[in-house]
């Protein structure tokens, strides 16, 4: 493209040239974002809003036990529990979307459950009432009795699940003594049933007074001692289970026996449940590597660790003591080893009913107690504001400003492309841009005609090329033909030549086409034309003219003709495959003689740079006006660059748009290195939207039927009907588009 400054009045000058297309674009991005708003208008969403309150406590025990909130548990800390995972799959469950039997491990491996689970976790949020201890839930869907069912539904999951998690103590501990009920239960039957039998055995009923101080206080230690020894397996267990969760703590499930109660283990064990809770609710929207999460990590492997000094202190302490019991146990034995054994079995019998008896009774006792406790169970989540059915969306798009913003945009796209259709105008910049680059020429702009002039072709033959400039002496192509030839007749006279090499730089750039109709073009004008058929490794021009490639240049060359024997004139061409009619449609091609390929050769360099090849160039001089090689391509082989000095100049075919021009100089630069002469450059396949604008219409005005031109203005025939069908289709599309605003009132 030349290169010029540009100052506004171009820029206004542009504008005004195109603005069509920027009215088009204006027009097109208007009537689109309206569209598109009418088409993608957001669903109505509306808002339901449920309030629960959140005591620090409800009942007197817990106030007496010094029940106060930890930084876990603050109105931030609860708000974010609202849309934990657990309470979502109660929600879901209360909402009849999930079943009631399904556990939250079955939901997580549940992907339609999951789902469920997501879709209230994308409509629920909870925000706390500044100032207050309430927080609101406030749930956002596009169907108002789905919202306000949700919110309702969520605060009744909460309100469950809080008092599930605040009395989880009392539910797990209840549900531990009725299964030790249950087990010692069986044990005191045994021992019952183990003492009447031995007694009926043995008629053995009782002892003396002093073996039966012995044995009673031997039984006493050895209760002492089973007692002691219960509670340091429990401990034992707490602690292997406590060690475990320091490197999973995800897999914390702590039950604090009676083992425990009133020792920092218990507070410390309640606080470690809650933190884990805490931590899975974090991973339900976080990974494992988030702030959060590590935070919560850190406590809980603190509270482990604490939870394990106390383990072991106490573990230590029970060792001690049963240490201690098993001493005096084995003094006392010692001692009382002079008893008799039936006495001893009925002693141990007897012993072993009355431990089994008095623990019975401590786990019945307890039972009891944890039984009253449930009932007075803790609830700290009061629903004090059920969510109301919404009345109106919450969003309510603008279509105002979608559309002035689909102008604005139209605008600014429009000038943009009027400025690149400017650029990309090529009338004269592709002439210039080329001529820039290779520092010759441009010879001729032939334009695309296969499609353009109806891809006629004759001689009843698909794989003939389309001779043109002899079949249609009328069409645009061959008028550039003939303009090319003018070109060529001028440059042989400047420079007194009369041969010339037609290549390309690379392959599927028409160079064959354009020679042959070149070499047409000259004999129509009455010049004595040789055209050799120099591509030897794909000939051509012999399939175009309907003859045999052989005899020609490679018979002649290898020195089995001579080359006037084996040249082709009009007669040759006459007993070839085109009829007379064909031949006789435009005079001049009895002035073009053709030299074909010949048989093909092993080696088409060595034919071409061969002496016999030179001395054929320099007879055919004499005796022809002008002379025509077509060449293979320059880049791929080197056959062009072998000949290319014994003609008087060389021209390159350059297809337009389809080679890039880096390509085209590279082969300039190979014919500059060997001295060839390049003349110039043809344009080849030229479309319309690479050439001028007027090319075209003037070509068919002087060279078209008279039919084409004649009386057609901008309102005639075909022109009218495109207008009247581009207005009725914009019309169609406006009173589509806008349909709902004029006859519905809608906004």
């Amino acid at each position: 493209m030349a290169q010029y400054d540009v100052d506004l009045r171009d820029y206004w000058r542009i504008f005004r040239k195109r603005k069509a297309i920027v009215f088009l674009m204006v027009f097109l991005a208007g009537v689109s974002s309206y569209g598109l708003a009418k088409l993608k208008e957001p669903v109505p969403l509306y808002e339901a809003t449920a309030a629960v309150k959140i005591d620090r406590y409800t009942n007197i025990a817990d106030f007496l036990s010094g029940g106060f909130w930890t930084q876990a548990e603050t109105l931030t800390t609860q708000a974010f529990i609202i849309t934990s995972f657990p309470v979502l799959v109660k929600a879901a469950q209360e909402l009849e979307w999930l079943s009631e039997d399904l556990t939250p491990e079955e939901v997580q491996n549940s992907v339609a459950a999951m789902a469920v689970v997501g879709r209230l976790k994308g409509m629920t949020s909870a925000e706390p009432e500044p100032g207050t201890n309430i927080v609101n839930i406030l749930v956002v869907g596009s169907d108002p009795y789905e919202s306000e069912k949700t919110a309702n539904a969520f605060a009744r999951a909460f309100r469950r699940f809080n008092i599930e998690q605040k009395n989880k103590q009392i539910f797990e501990t209840k549900e531990f003594i009725e299964k030790q009920l249950s087990v010692t239960s069986r044990q005191l039957k045994r021992a019952e049933e183990n003492l009447r039998t031995f007694e009926e055995t043995n008629t053995l009923i009782a002892l003396d007074a002093q073996t039966s101080a012995l044995v009673n206080r031997i039984t006493s230690l050895d209760i002492e001692l089973d007692r002691i020894k219960r509670n340091r397996h429990e401990i034992q267990e707490l602690s292997t289970s406590i060690s475990h969760a320091e490197h999973a703590p995800q897999d914390v499930r702590t039950r604090f026996s009676p083992a425990v109660k009133g020792s920092p283990v218990e507070s410390l064990g309640i606080q470690l449940r809650e933190m884990v809770l805490k931590r899975q609710d974090l991973l339900f929207d976080y990974t494992e590597r988030h702030p959060l999460v590590l935070e919560v990590d850190e406590q809980i492997q603190s509270v482990i660790r604490e939870i394990a000094t106390e383990l072991d202190t106490l573990l230590i302490r029970l060792a001690s003591q049963e240490s201690g019991i098993r001493q005096r146990l084995e003094a006392l034995t010692a001692e009382n080893r002079s008893i008799p054994k039936k006495a001893l079995e009925l002693a141990r019998l007897q012993r072993e009913l009355s431990l089994q008896s008095d623990l019975y009774s401590q786990l019945k006792t307890r039972y009891q107690e944890t039984q009253i406790k449930a009932s007075g169970q803790i609830e700290e989540v009061t629903i004090i504001r059920p969510a109301t059915l919404p009345q109106s969306p919450i969003n309510i798009p603008s279509k105002a400003m979608i559309i002035v913003t689909g102008l604005v945009m139209g605008l600014v796209i429009g000038i943009v492309f009027t400025f690149i259709a400017e650029t990309l105008d090529t009338s004269i910049g592709t002439i210039e841009d080329v001529e820039n680059l290779l520092n010759i020429p441009v010879l001729g702009v032939i334009p695309f005609w296969e499609k353009e002039e109806g891809g006629k072709r004759y001689a009843g033959s698909a794989r003939y090329q389309d001779l043109v400039a002899h079949f249609d002496p009328k069409s645009l192509a061959a008028e550039a033909f003939r303009s090319l030839r003018t070109n060529l007749q001028f440059i042989s006279i400047d420079r007194s030549g009369k041969s010339f090499l037609i290549t390309s730089s690379f392959v599927q750039e028409g160079k064959t086409a354009n020679v042959v109709n070149l070499a047409l073009s000259m004999a129509q004008a009455g010049d004595k034309v040789l055209l050799v058929e120099g591509d030897l490794r794909k000939p051509l021009v012999h399939k175009m003219f309907g003859i045999d490639k052989a005899p020609g240049m490679t018979d002649y060359v290898l020195g089995n003709y001579n080359w006037q024997d084996i040249t082709v004139t009009i007669t040759d061409v006459m007993l070839g495959e085109y009829q007379i009619e064909d031949i006789l449609r435009t005079p001049g091609l009895d002035n073009l003689t053709i030299m074909t390929a010949g048989t093909n050769p092993p080696n088409p360099s060595e034919i071409l740079r061969s002496p016999r090849f030179k001395a054929f160039l320099a007879e055919a001089y004499e005796e022809y006006d002008f002379i025509f090689i077509d060449a293979p391509p320059v880049l791929p082989v080197a056959d062009a660059t072998e000949i290319a000095t014994l003609v008087d100049g060389v021209i390159l075919v350059y297809k337009v748009g389809a080679i890039a021009r880096g390509i085209l100089n590279r082969a300039k630069l190979t014919l500059d290195n060997v001295n060839a002469k390049v003349l110039g450059v043809i344009l080849n396949n030229v479309k319309p939207e690479m050439g001028p604008d007027y090319f075209k219409y003037h070509a068919h005005y002087y060279y078209g039927p008279p039919s084409d031109t004649e009386g057609e203005t901008l309102f005639s025939g075909g022109k009218l009907i495109r207008y009247l069908f581009v207005v009725v289709a914009a019309a169609l599309l406006l009173l589509g588009i806008f349909w709902n605003d004029l006859f519905s009132g809608s906004p």
